[in-house]
């Protein structure tokens, strides 16, 4: 049997994300202390989200200043073997070990993410760049202009790297300086209008060091309230309040409580949002048919689209409040 081959659409424009009112006073303290932003919730909440959103508004808000931002984020995730230099540069050294033909250095770094930041905050016209024997490297970095930039770097999972990681992020996040031992550089803070914007996200599957927290200003994101989830259906999906959504809602709810209480895996709002785009393009959102009875022909259509919800062998058991 042929496979049916489709795609559904999804919209993630960071413009339709929603933020609440105790997430944007963290985005501003963070900012007007010029401290990281460390956000946590559970997997799927909008932490990364969170960071392609704060771009977009200050990009606007920003456009035709000294240092504008960037409308993206410079995105940096995180591995169980990342290192703090990771988050500045890279180093190919087997590459150059190998090289016959090139020489120079220049040719085996990169810059990456919030060593890209601060190169773009100085601007490629800076004295500390143009006094500094790094031009092919320059050419390298993405987006460099003449004049400063501003930008948000997303560090992404950031409970991931081994605890050495964020100890040794101390020091650069205090002074905004760091070096390139490969090359003998160092680069300190520019005395300019450039911002960088650093949010880090978490899912806290491991502690963080105490030191580490002092630095960054901290917010958890909840699990949104049915009004929060019906408000980004509304801007994510354009799904408007119907009795076919609201009755979805409901059985999400009381799917996500049966599990949390089962200690089963608790799905997200994203999973939410992925299991609606599917039900909306299954055509299965119809008011007062939703869900369709068990003796509908679309009842086999709608119990297969729960496998984007449920990712274990007990959520199909008859007490499922899905199945009902």
């Amino acid at each position: 049997m042929p496979l049916t081959l489709r795609t559904i659409p999804v919209d993630l424009k960071p413009s339709n994300y929603l933020m609440d009112s105790r997430l944007q006073r963290a985005v501003e303290l963070a900012y007007a202390l010029n401290k990281p932003l460390l956000v946590s919730g559970e997997p799927g909440t909008g932490k990364t989200q969170l960071a392609w959103h704060i771009a977009d508004i200050l990009a606007k808000q920003t456009e035709g200043t000294q240092a504008p931002f960037l409308n993206e984020p410079i995105e940096f995730y995180t591995k169980s073997t990342s290192t703090a230099t990771d988050l500045f540069y890279t180093y190919d050294a087997v590459s150059h070990f190998r090289s016959k033909e090139q020489t120079d250095t220049n040719a085996f770094v990169d810059f990456t993410a919030l060593g890209r930041a601060r190169v773009l905050a100085h601007g490629r016209n800076s004295p500390a760049l143009l006094a500094a024997n790094i031009q092919p490297l320059l050419d390298r970095c993405d987006r460099l202009t003449t004049t400063p930039r501003s930008s948000v770097v997303l560090i992404d999972e950031i409970d991931k790297a081994p605890r050495e990681f964020p100890n040794d992020l101390l020091n650069e996040m205090e002074s905004g300086e760091f070096r390139v031992r490969e090359l003998n550089f160092s680069l300190k803070k520019p005395q300019n209008d450039a911002r960088v914007v650093v949010i880090l996200t978490s899912n806290f599957e491991k502690s963080l060091p105490n030191a580490f927290l002092r630095r960054c200003v901290f917010y958890h994101i909840p699990f949104p309230s049915d009004d929060q989830l019906l408000e980004i259906v509304n801007l994510r999906l354009g799904l408007s309040q119907s009795p076919a959504v609201s009755e979805a809602l409901r059985r999400f709810r009381s799917f996500r409580d049966q599990a949390r209480q089962s200690s089963s895996r608790v799905p997200s709002t994203a999973e939410f949002l992925d299991w609606l785009r599917v039900l909306n393009a299954d055509k299965l959102l119809i008011d007062n048919t939703f869900p369709p009875l068990h003796t509908h022909s679309s009842r086999a259509l709608y119990e297969s689209s729960l496998v984007v919800l449920q990712k274990d062998g007990a959520a199909f058991d008859k007490n499922n409040p899905l199945l009902a």
